[in-house]
C-alpha cells in the first residue's frame, strides 16, 4: 500500500471513529440519524444531477434492492443508537464493527454468493470470536457473549445483522448496475450514485419506522415531528457528512493500493481509535479485559483482509 492509500485510509478511520463518537455523546436516535441519513442525501444529490444519464442506467431489480439495503441501513442506525444509549463506546464499538465479519461469511455461504474463506481467514474469525468473549465478559455471567445487562448487546447484535444485511444486498446491487453499463468508464461513478440513492431509501425507512413506532406507543398514526435540540441537529448533520466522507476516502484509497484487502485490513485501525476516543474524550474506564478483547478483534480483523 502507498503511503497516499495509507494516509487516506487513516483519516477515513478517524471520521468514521470520529462520528460514532458524536453519536454517543449526543444520545442519537432514530430522528437523529434520519437527519444524519439526510445530510449524506443531500450532499450527494448535485452528483445525482449531473450524472442523472448514469442513474437512468439502473437495472430493474436494483431500486428494489436500494429499498432492501435502506431498511438493512436503517436497522445498522437504530441497533448503534441503542447500544451506545446502553452501553459505552469504548465496549460497543468493537463489538458492532466485529459481528459482520462473522455474519457475511456465514450468510453468504447460505445464500450461495459467497466463497469458502480461506485457512488464513477462517484463522481470524476465530480471532475475532475470542476477542468478542474476552470483551464482553461480564463478571456475573463470565463466558457471556453479548450480554444482557443493559441490554447494549442485544442492539449491537442488531446493528451487526443491519450491517451484514445492507454489505450482501450493495454488492449484490452493484454488480448488476456495473454490469448494466455500456461504457465501462461510467463505473467509477457507481459508488457515489449508489451511496446517495442508497442515504434517500435509508430516511424513507427511517421516517416510516417513526411513524409505526408511534403508532405502537401512542395508539394512532402520526408523521413524525420530534424537534431534535440544535445541537442534535448539527452533530447529525456533520454526522451524515462524515459517513459520506469516510466512505469516499476508503474509495479514493482502492485506487493508490496494490490489493483492495490491504485497505480493508487497514480500515480497521477504526477499532483502537474509537476505543481511544471513549476513553479520552468520555472518560470511560479501560479494562484489562476490554483492552485484551479489543486487540483480539483487531488482530482478527487484519487477518481476515489480508486472507
Amino acid at each position: 500500500m502507498t503511503l497516499t492509500a495509507i494516509v487516506l485510509v487513516l483519516l477515513s478511520s478517524l471520521i468514521h471513529a470520529g462520528w460514532n463518537l458524536l453519536g454517543k455523546r449526543d444520545s442519537a436516535d432514530a430522528p437523529y440519524f434520519r437527519v444524519a441519513a439526510t445530510a449524506g442525501f443531500l450532499v450527494m444529490l448535485p452528483l445525482l444531477f449531473v450524472w442523472r444519464e448514469t442513474v437512468m442506467l439502473l437495472p430493474s431489480p436494483v431500486p428494489g434492492l436500494l429499498l432492501a439495503t435502506g431498511v438493512f441501513q436503517g436497522l445498522y442506525f437504530i441497533g448503534l443508537a441503542g447500544a451506545y444509549r446502553r452501553g459505552e463506546l469504548s465496549l460497543a464499538y468493537p463489538v458492532a464493527r466485529a459481528l459482520p465479519v462473522l455474519l457475511v461469511p456465514l450468510f453468504s455461504a447460505g445464500l450461495g454468493t459467497g466463497s469458502v474463506p480461506s485457512r488464513w481467514a477462517m484463522a481470524g474469525i476465530v480471532t475475532v470470536v475470542a476477542g468478542l468473549l474476552v470483551i464482553s465478559r461480564n463478571p456475573g455471567a463470565p463466558g457471556r457473549l453479548l450480554p444482557r445487562r443493559g441490554g447494549w448487546g442485544l442492539f449491537a447484535l442488531l446493528a451487526g445483522i443491519g450491517t451484514t444485511g445492507y454489505s450482501i444486498i450493495d454488492d449484490a446491487a452493484i454488480s448488476l448496475y456495473r454490469s448494466a453499463l455500456v461504457h465501462q468508464s461510467l463505473a467509477v461513478r457507481l459508488p457515489f450514485i449508489y451511496s446517495g440513492l442508497q442515504s434517500a431509501s435509508t430516511v424513507l425507512f427511517l421516517f416510516f419506522f417513526e411513524v409505526v413506532r408511534h403508532r405502537v406507543a401512542r395508539g394512532r398514526w402520526r408523521v413524525p415531528c420530534r424537534e431534535l435540540a440544535p445541537g442534535q441537529v448539527r452533530s447529525a448533520a456533520i454526522s451524515g457528512l462524515a459517513i459520506i466522507g469516510a466512505y469516499c476516502l476508503v474509495l479514493a484509497a482502492y485506487g493508490f493500493a496494490s490489493n483492495v484487502g490491504y485497505v480493508v485490513a487497514f480500515r480497521q485501525m477504526s477499532l483502537p481509535i474509537g476505543t481511544a476516543l471513549g476513553v479520552l474524550v468520555l472518560g470511560e474506564r479501560l479494562h484489562a479485559h476490554r483492552l485484551a478483547g479489543t486487540a483480539l478483534i483487531l488482530i482478527g480483523l487484519v487477518m481476515v483482509g489480508y486472507g
